[in-house]
């Protein structure tokens, strides 16, 4: 079973709503999901190769955090990812990263967690 997610851009700097007003843009990060029998095996799809390609992967790491807050043993995992938020220019791609993985597993899980309860995990 595969699971693919997108997750936008955003701008989280409008006005005087500075880290507190957002809007979501019309670009995308997405990540594909595919159970392995063990181990990570991110393969970035794109040219951020840049991009960690193990634990320290923010799509991984988010991931992982779904299966320990569910109690349940991280399983071997393959995630492609594709990245055309640009890195470290103010547009979300970092929490953009975040949301991919917690969906992804929580999808896995069979959606044992609301999105109120994803929203406070990241």
């Amino acid at each position: 079973m595969k699971v693919t997610v997108k997750s936008p851009a955003s701008s989280a700097n409008i006005g005087p709503g500075f880290d507190s007003l957002g809007v979501a843009l019309t670009m995308y990060n997405t990540a594909e999901f595919e159970l392995i029998e063990s181990g990570i095996d991110i393969q970035i799809m794109d040219d951020a190769t840049f991009l960690p390609t193990g634990e320290n992967n923010y799509v991984y790491k988010s991931f992982k955090k779904v299966y320990d807050e569910a109690g349940k043993k991280v399983p071997g995992v393959r995630i492609k990812l594709w990245s055309d938020v640009p890195v470290t220019r103010g547009l979300g791609s970092s929490s953009s990263s975040i949301v991919l993985g917690l969906m992804g597993a929580n999808k896995f899980l069979g959606e044992p967690f609301t999105r109120d309860e994803l929203v406070t995990m990241a």
